[in-house]
């Protein structure tokens, strides 16, 4: 994933700005300019930080659009949910992009240095530029499941997300970041993304009496 990446900016292809979210999300391309392979997340471009894309007001505390969480952590948080989604052999032993038991796409930190990004103040190619944040295997699918009803979905396949959600407390789940892909046997494969607010310092428990 990361040697792909630097192929791709390396001949000149440069960094795809995602018009969807809340935050700068980076779609990176291979050499030959025709694949993305990588999506990037800055972290000075996260939802309320200093150097946010959309236009949202810089966090006046600190705390993140979700309670619990920090602007600038979700880099780590999107690292965090990918380590600790062990496949279903066990732990990894070593780094590398085996799949876990849910699916989230392999992740790492990288630092990143380009014009692309957003840098309201200016740019030159120094190392006063490099931008730290989250890179993540792009994953091909054929949408997200806000095109789906759920009767397309295994009750395996949701059980895995909800698995993992539960474990990492996640604050941020719903349709939109969750792709899809038809597979040749004809099955359903969900690809949980977006995992920058999961792992929240604290959270509000609400029981229903009844």
């Amino acid at each position: 994933m990361i040697n792909s990446t630097f192929d791709g900016l390396q001949n000149g292809n440069h960094p795809i700005r995602s018009s969807e979210g809340t935050g700068g999300t980076y779609f990176m391309q291979d050499s030959t300019g025709m694949e993305y392979v990588s999506v990037f997340k800055p972290m000075d471009e996260e939802p309320m930080a200093v150097n946010n894309p959309r236009g949202l007001p810089v966090s006046s505390n600190g705390e993140g659009l979700k309670r619990g969480t920090k602007v600038g952590e979700g880099a780590f948080r999107e690292v965090a949910a990918y380590v600790l989604d062990h496949p279903k052999a066990g732990r990894r032993l070593v780094s590398g992009e085996a799949i876990g038991f849910a699916g989230v796409p392999p992740t790492a930190m990288v630092k990143c240095l380009h014009k692309a990004f957003n840098n309201p103040e200016g740019y030159d190619c120094s190392s006063n530029h490099f931008k730290i944040g989250s890179l993540q295997v792009f994953m091909n699918n054929d949408g997200n499941c806000e095109d789906l009803g759920p009767g397309a979905f295994s009750v395996e396949e949701v059980h895995k997300i909800t698995v993992l959600d539960i474990r990492m407390a996640n604050a941020d789940r719903h349709a939109g970041n969750i792709l899809f892909k038809r597979e040749a046997s004809g099955k359903t494969l969900l690809i949980p993304i977006d995992h920058g607010y999961c792992l929240p310092e604290k959270v509000n428990c609400i029981f229903a009496a009844t």
